[in-house]
């Protein structure tokens, strides 16, 4: 489920933990239809210091979300994927928080990121956590032999760009996933992929919990749905899955993968989205990183 590089190093890495809230119940459909699940009216208190996640209303049977997605999960999210056609490029501010395979803490990290969709090519500047060894770092599909290239910061700038390959271990060292897989609508596939992998062995067990005020997003309102129970196909570490749906326009703006005692193994968030803006033509030309 996400993300990508690093420099000399590293340039990223994270932290956080959030108990979800309990199972809901079932309650038969008005119209004499099969039983849906309902998230419970009143979630568990969470720690003190941390934010209190309230639907600002319950889940309903006749919420026609609720009913599509908890009828059929993976067509719900695949129909908000399918909204997505006519983004092309983005920008956004990014924050990470994951804990990769093998390692016993979280790293983080904040970027300004640019994304185009065709052809592939993703710019990110760091603007907290992460290494002190970059700035800046560009990966355009194609180019510069299919490198990661990055312009370093301090002393290491007298040697000008380096140049890496996205899937070497130096950069993938406390990364889940290289920058070649970056991208709302790529981790948006992989939920997808994951899901329609578990319910191949038995029923998805998921929950609605309406839509929410999102304390990392600024407040933004977000439709919130969560995946929990099975292991996830890639990693069995992982047990639950939450995410967080832009209402207006169905994108991904936030996800968040938890172990079986509610400990967080990766966070994503994309804040301050701007679909489709008016990118420079050479923005992804290595000749601009400096």
């Amino acid at each position: 489920m996400l993300l990508f590089c690093s420099v000399a190093a590293g340039l990223l890495a994270c932290g956080c933990s959030e108990p979800l809230p309990q199972k809901g119940h079932l309650v038969p459909d008005r119209e004499g239809g099969p039983e849906i699940a309902l998230a419970d009216p009143q979630p568990p208190a969470t720690p003190a210091g941390e934010p209190d996640f309230k639907a600002d209303k319950p889940a309903s049977p006749i919420d026609p979300d609720a009913q599509a997605f908890l009828a059929d999960p993976v067509a719900w999210l695949k129909g908000c994927l399918a909204r997505q056609a006519d983004v092309r490029d983005y920008t956004c501010v990014f924050s990470r928080k994951e804990k990769p395979k093998g390692h016993n803490h979280l790293h983080a990290s904040t970027m300004d990121v640019e994304y185009r969709d065709k052809p592939f090519a993703v710019r990110m500047r760091m603007v907290k956590g992460g290494s002190r060894l970059a700035r800046e770092v560009l990966y355009a599909e194609g180019e510069n032999k299919n490198q990661m290239v990055i312009l370093p910061v301090g002393v290491l700038a007298w040697g000008g760009l380096a140049y890496r390959n996205p899937l070497d271990p130096e950069v993938m060292d406390g990364h889940r996933n290289p920058i070649t897989k970056f991208g709302l609508k790529q981790t948006l596939e992989r939920t997808i992929s994951d899901w329609e992998t578990l319910r191949k062995d038995a029923p998805l067990q998921v929950r609605w919990l309406g839509l929410q005020a999102t304390p990392e997003l600024d407040g933004k309102h977000c439709l919130v749905v969560i995946r929990e129970g099975a292991a996830d196909p890639d990693d069995p570490a992982i047990r639950s899955e939450t995410i967080w749906i832009d209402p207006k326009t169905r994108q991904l703006v936030g996800n968040r993968l938890t172990d079986d005692k509610g400990g967080v193994i990766a966070e994503y968030w994309y804040n301050k989205l701007v679909n489709n803006p008016e990118l420079p033509a050479n923005r992804f030309k290595i000749a601009t990183l400096k």
